[in-house]
C-alpha cells in the first residue's frame, strides 16, 4: 500500500531549538465543531533511532490509521527528533526530544485548540520504544529544553507498534563483538546490524565496555519502568518479525499483566517487521480496535 493523500493542515512547526538544527512537527487537524478542543495523538516514527522522519505517518497502514483518527475528531501530530549516529548523538537525546514534544503540546494547547487532558502517543519500531519510554517514565524524567521544563509530559495511553521493550534481550550485549562475529552465517548480518545500532544508540564500545553497555540498555528499556500506575498500552506485532522478535511483545504483555495494567496485544500471523502486507480488512479492523481502545481508556 502506498501513500494515502491527506492534507497536512500545519507543516514544519518548530517545537524545539537546538544549536545545529530546529526540530519540527506536522499537525493534522480534524474538522471540529466550533469551540471544541481536539484530543491529540502524537506519532513517533521508526528507523532504528538512526533514520526516518515524520513523513512516515503518511505511508502504508499508518496513513489509514491517521485518516481514521482524523475522522473520529483527533488531532494527530507527527514529530521529528534527533537521530543517533556514531559520533555525536546517542541516547537519551532522542527520547528527550520526544518527551519535549509532549511538553510542547501541553504548552501550546490553547493556541492550537488541543485538549491537553486527552493526549496519547503512538510509535512504530524505535519510535514505539520511545513512546513507551516517555509514557512509562516519571514526568520529571528526561528533561530537555529549558522553556519546556515547567510543562507536563503526561500522556493517557500508548500505542506500541512492534517496539523494542527489553534492550538487553534484543541487543544481547553480554555476547560481545567477538562472539557475535562467530555467529552462524545467517545470523551474522542480523547481529552485526544490532551491534551497529547499539553503538549509535549508546556511544559505547560493546567489547570493552560490556558492563556499562548492559547497564545503559537496561536504563532505557521500557519494561523496567512498568508499575501499577503505568498507562494503558495497545500493542500490535507480527509473528514473523526478524528485526524486533515477537518475544519483545510477549515480555511486555507479561509485565503489564503482572502489574494489572490495562492492555491489549494483537499478533498478526505471517507478518514481518513493519506490518507492510496487512490487508485492507486487517487495517480496517485495526483502526476499529484502536479507536475502541482509546474510547475505553481515555474517557473522551
Amino acid at each position: 500500500m502506498g501513500i494515502i493523500e491527506i492534507e497536512k493542515q500545519l507543516s514544519d512547526i518548530t517545537y524545539k531549538n537546538l544549536d545545529k538544527k530546529d526540530l519540527k512537527l506536522d499537525i493534522y487537524k480534524p474538522k471540529s465543531a466550533a469551540g471544541r478542543k481536539d484530543p491529540v495523538v502524537i506519532f513517533i516514527h521508526g528507523g532504528g533511532w538512526a533514520t526516518g522522519d515524520k513523513s512516515e505517518i503518511r505511508f502504508n497502514y499508518q496513513a489509514a490509521l491517521l485518516q481514521a483518527l482524523l475522522e473520529k475528531g483527533y488531532a494527530v501530530i507527527s514529530i521529528d527528533y534527533r537521530l543517533t549516529d556514531l559520533e555525536n548523538i546517542h541516547f537519551p537525546a532522542p527520547v528527550i526530544d520526544c518527551k519535549d514534544a509532549v511538553r510542547w503540546v501541553h504548552k501550546n494547547a490553547e493556541l492550537y485548540h488541543f485538549d491537553a487532558d486527552h493526549i496519547g502517543v503512538w510509535g512504530t519500531s524505535a519510535g514505539a520504544h520511545m513512546a513507551m519510554l516517555l509514557a512509562y517514565s516519571d514526568d520529571k524524567d528526561f528533561y530537555g529544553a529549558d522553556e519546556l521544563i515547567s510543562y507536563s509530559a503526561k500522556v493517557n495511553y500508548v500505542f506500541n507498534n512492534y517496539g523494542p521493550v527489553d534492550l538487553n534481550q534484543l541487543f544481547k550485549p553480554e555476547l560481545g563483538a567477538f562472539k557475535l562475529g562467530l555467529a552462524r552465517i545467517f545470523l551474522k548480518r542480523k547481529y552485526n546490524l544490532r551491534q551497529s545500532r547499539l553503538t549509535t544508540f549508546s556511544g559505547m564500545d560493546i567489547e570493552n565496555q560490556k558492563k556499562e553497555v548492559i547497564s545503559f540498555t537496561e536504563l532505557y528499556s521500557p519494561v523496567k519502568y512498568i508499575a501499577a500506575d503505568t498507562v494503558p498500552t495497545f500493542t500490535i506485532h507480527g509473528d514473523n518479525d526478524q528485526t524486533v522478535p515477537l518475544k519483545q511483545a510477549k515480555i511486555l504483555d507479561k509485565a503489564l499483566t503482572k502489574n494489572n495494567v490495562p492492555h491489549q496485544l494483537i499478533v498478526y500471523p505471517g507478518q514481518g517487521h513493519g506490518l507492510k502486507t496487512l490487508s485492507k480488512d486487517q487495517i480496517a479492523g485495526l483502526s476499529r480496535q484502536f479507536l475502541l481502545f482509546i474510547s475505553d481508556y481515555d474517557n473522551i
